[in-house]
């Protein structure tokens, strides 16, 4: 008997090491897609914070450049009226120094992306202009320009100052 209890003690032993060996490869297989599960969910995460982060710094860069505009565009709308009496002041008076400090004061203007509104013969346009007065003359056609208007970066910096033909005639 004791010969028949070893032969099945070794049939048992047997069938309990493959089991624990299909097991062992059932839990590996598991660990291993559980792994690549848990490395795709970890790369998508990344994707995402790295996009979120590169959105983040363009923001950044964009407002920055919008506070430098806003910054000069305040600055640009202090120094308006001291242009208006410099030019004011040139066309009464032919001053060679005058007219280099004006034209100094354009250029650094221009650099800065301000550019004067041609309004002259032009249709009155109310997004770009304000009707100082209006006169006989063409009707809707600006026929003098009293204030220079300035666009900066093609927005409005300030409108410019215009008489406008009424369209009437003086009797």
């Amino acid at each position: 008997m004791n010969k028949i209890k070893t032969n099945q003690d070794d049939t048992n032993s047997v069938d309990h090491d493959e089991q624990v060996d299909g097991l062992e490869e059932a839990v590996v297989e598991i660990d291993q897609s559980d792994s690549e599960k848990m490395a795709r969910e970890f790369e998508n995460k990344y994707l995402r914070v790295l996009a979120d982060y590169q959105n983040l710094e363009k923001r950044m860069r964009e407002e920055r450049i919008l506070l430098l505009q806003s910054a000069n565009r305040d600055l640009l709308l202090k120094f308006l009226p001291i242009l208006d009496t410099l030019v004011l002041a040139q066309q009464h008076e032919e001053n060679k120094t005058l007219s280099i400090v004006v034209a100094q004061f354009l250029n650094i203007a221009k650099a800065e992306g301000m550019t004067a509104i041609k309004v002259l013969g032009e249709q009155f346009d109310p997004t770009v202009m304000e009707v100082i007065a209006t006169q006989e003359g063409k009707e809707g056609i600006v026929i003098q320009e009293v204030r220079t208007g300035y666009l900066l970066h093609d927005r409005l910096l300030r409108p410019a100052g215009v008489i406008v033909g009424s369209g009437k005639k003086s009797v």
